[in-house]
């Protein structure tokens, strides 16, 4: 089952494990959600996509900027 059909990334910072407990989701929008670790989500991910994220890290972490295209 693909993991990644849409490619948005929000960054929450970290949160509690009482603030995961907390998430609840539209069933009419979203069917599943998911923390793992970047090593993790690289296993998940196809390499394009995994690269966004990637890039998200590295700017989250003040290693600076990223423009990436992807087509589909």
């Amino acid at each position: 089952m693909p993991l990644n059909k849409v490619g948005l990334i929000f960054d929450g910072g970290r949160l509690t494990a009482d603030q995961l407990r907390r998430i609840r989701l539209d069933p009419a929008e979203h069917d599943m959600w998911a923390v793992h670790d970047l090593a993790d989500w690289q296993e998940l991910m196809a390499p394009r996509d995994f690269a966004r994220l990637d890039a998200v890290e590295h700017a989250r972490r003040g290693e600076g900027p990223a423009y990436l295209i992807t087509h589909t």
